[in-house]
């Protein structure tokens, strides 16, 4: 290990660590960055900022840290990496973390509605000296972004028009925007299957859900009668569900960037006249 300039040194063992703190490295937190953002999970950096004032190398010897997301602790760790500071400079220090967001909603309840939640992040850097391990405590707050999936189901069908070959039907989709912003929907591409069959493809070149809302975007198919057709007609006259799928593609303008979706559902859907 490389000696600490001398006059850090004598001041270090001889008058302690109050005058020792001039060359005590000084830490601030500068930034959260993410690395990674999917409708699943999130990576994320918390950048420090770390300045050692003297002429040489230091070396951190531990990172313990917690995170908190609404005042609900979510994660906890030592983090030792072999990092060390430049002397005479500034370093960046990133602590990288990853959430899953479905666990992550799960435990912080009550934030339905926001695009942001407050975090916490504290804990203790250890640093190497020649008088031992110096631990500095940080503790610092900001925004974290709520990415929230929207969620799409089957509201009804309508009957539009029917004659001897096809019948006209509206699929009433329903969504549900858990954000506090707007999100837009574009090139909702999409196809539909009934009882196993497919039936019909189309595309809705935009939508959009207010925060913290539902929403209904409706899909007009025509069903092909000699394909389908004794499905169709008993559903009809007999007022039974009807078995649907859907699937479909779209790209969802959210407060964090457009972000490409896949949906997937299926279920037994009723008419509604």
């Amino acid at each position: 290990m490389k000696k600490l300039a001398a006059p850090f040194l004598a001041l270090s063992v001889l008058t302690g660590c109050i005058e020792a703190e001039p060359f005590l490295p000084k830490v601030t937190f500068d930034r959260l960055d993410v690395r990674d953002l999917t409708w699943t999970d999130i990576g994320a950096d918390f950048v420090f900022n770390v300045k050692n004032p003297n002429p040489i190398e230091i070396g951190l010897a531990s990172f313990e840290y917690a995170l908190e997301l609404e005042e609900v602790q979510l994660l906890e760790g030592l983090n030792p990496d072999g990092f060390k500071l430049k002397a005479d400079g500034n370093s960046d220090l990133v602590l990288p973390l990853d959430l899953i967001f479905a666990e992550t909603w799960e435990t912080v309840q009550a934030t339905k509605g926001e695009d942001i939640v407050d975090f916490r992040l504290n804990g203790k850097f250890g640093f190497d000296t020649p008088v031992g391990e110096v631990k500095i405590p940080y503790d610092e707050a900001g925004d974290f972004p709520a990415l929230r999936t929207p969620k799409f189901k089957f509201n009804g069908i309508r009957l539009a028009e029917l004659d001897f070959t096809q019948a006209a039907l509206e699929v009433d989709l329903g969504v549900t925007n858990e954000h506090g912003s707007t999100l837009f929907f574009d090139n909702f591409a999409y196809g539909l299957d009934i009882a196993g069959a497919p039936v019909a493809t189309g595309l809705v070149q935009t939508f959009d859900v207010n925060g913290d809302q539902d929403g209904v975007v409706t899909l007009p198919i025509v069903v092909n009668l000699l394909t389908v057709g004794t499905v169709v007609f008993d559903s009809i006259l007999n007022k039974t569900p009807l078995n649907m799928g859907l699937n479909a593609d779209v790209d969802v303008d959210t407060p964090f960037g457009i972000l490409p979706m896949s949906v997937n559902e299926q279920g037994d859907v009723s008419f509604l006249n």
